[in-house]
């Protein structure tokens, strides 16, 4: 089992080094592989990707913290996704996962007002694996989009410990 997600760069490198004007996405990956005979709990996940999170923004700070540009930073981001790569092999499972919590997009006019309310399909392939992680738009909640095989799905929602944290298909807010 591979578990993955993106990781946002920009809060994560000065402007000396990074202009917060800069476009595109600036991403770098982090993950947790786990054998498939590992039955591991929420917590124990949740602890698991903080630690590798933590590795990530140390090596950033490492980087820059010998130099005032970006220069070392790019080869070893590319290290990390060749080590991402390596673990990819046929026989894994692999679970991406994305984070768009605490982005201002709620707050973007597009000519007509800001959203009523923001989601993804993007991610939504037969038979894959996704889960998307947004906020609601009072940003009192997230939102949790999640693509799995019709199967795995249907266990899901049957699963009476879902419902104590969250509303299947929830409505939407005007």
């Amino acid at each position: 089992m591979l578990m993955i997600q993106a990781l946002d760069l920009r809060p994560r490198i000065p402007p000396a080094v990074l202009s917060k004007d800069a476009l595109g996405n600036l991403q770098a990956p982090f993950f947790l592989k786990e054998g498939s005979e590992s039955k591991m709990e929420i917590a124990e996940i949740v602890a698991e990707f903080r630690k590798a999170k933590e590795v990530v923004n140390e090596m950033i700070k490492e980087n820059l913290a010998t130099t005032i540009t970006a220069t070392t930073l790019g080869p070893n981001l590319l290290s990390l996704l060749g080590k991402l790569a390596s673990e990819l092999t046929p026989d894994i499972d692999l679970f991406p996962m994305s984070s768009w919590c605490r982005k201002p997009f709620y707050e973007v006019d597009f000519g007509c007002g800001s959203p009523v309310w923001i989601g993804s399909t993007g991610h939504v392939i037969h038979n894959a694996v996704f889960v998307l992680l947004l906020d609601s738009k009072d940003g009192e909640d997230v939102e949790a989009w999640i693509s799995l095989p019709g199967q795995d799905m249907c266990v899901l929602v049957r699963e009476q410990e879902v419902f104590a944290y969250a509303v299947i298909n929830p409505p939407v807010l005007i």
